[in-house]
């Protein structure tokens, strides 16, 4: 019993370090996009980081690299990434870009176009989220790691489960500020506001001299809003 034990570990063994070999590890797919009729943007990863940023040109192009990650043990295939390619799909007026794939890590690079869009969206699992690209409206859902939103303009709504969140934007376009962390520090700069501190977390709230509300959770992690 104990020699069929080990012979189908080592065939396990085999199999996995088979698949790893065989499959492509990494590859990175770009797509330009026409953003003349696109009002809305919705990026989904499950695992990796996104950036936004601007652009200088008319149309969103959109660069994901995929990486080959094994998530579920050690026996788990790995998906060969060279057959995988960038989701896109047209809701309406909105864009929406991501992977249809397990077992993978993605890096996207997202640049915006010139003109400003009514909202970003981004809803990730693991991993880190920065966006310097402006819209009426962003919103950023992430559960394990760390979101940085630095736009001179638009409404601002920021949750993270577990990591550091920074909010930078101007006095000019914020209205109501309200930030809350269960565990971790906050930190309120560039405007008079209250920051409450507690033994495990804390909250700031203020008011800008705009019209658009900034509003950020963290369930554990550290919070920093930052006005100019």
């Amino acid at each position: 019993m104990r020699h069929v034990l080990l012979l189908s570990l080592c065939t396990g063994l085999l199999l996995a370090t088979s698949d790893l070999a065989g499959a492509a590890e990494e590859v990175t797919r770009t797509r330009t996009l026409n953003a003349t009729d696109v009002s809305a943007l919705v990026v989904t990863a499950e695992v990796g980081d996104v950036r936004i940023e601007q652009g200088d040109g008319d149309a969103i192009v959109a660069r994901v690299t995929l990486k080959a990650k094994r998530t579920t043990g050690v026996f788990s295939s790995l998906p060969d990434v060279s057959t995988l390619e960038m989701s896109v799909t047209t809701r309406g007026d909105q864009l929406r870009l991501g992977v249809d794939a397990k077992n993978i890590e993605e890096r996207w690079l997202i640049r915006m176009p010139r003109k400003m869009i009514s909202a970003i969206e981004v809803k990730a699992g693991v991993g880190d989220v920065s966006i310097t690209a402006p819209a009426r409206r962003i919103e950023v859902d992430l559960g394990v790691g760390n979101a940085t939103i630095d736009v001179a303009s638009g409404a601002i709504s920021l949750q993270v489960g577990t990591g550091d969140a920074t909010v930078r934007t101007t006095l000019a376009n914020a209205g109501t500020i309200e930030g809350k962390t269960g565990v971790g520090a906050v930190s309120l700069s560039g405007l008079d506001g209250t920051v409450n501190s507690r033994a495990v977390g804390g909250s700031a709230s203020g008011r800008g001299r705009g019209q658009e509300p900034i509003d950020v959770a963290v369930g554990v992690g550290s919070l920093s809003l930052s006005f100019r």
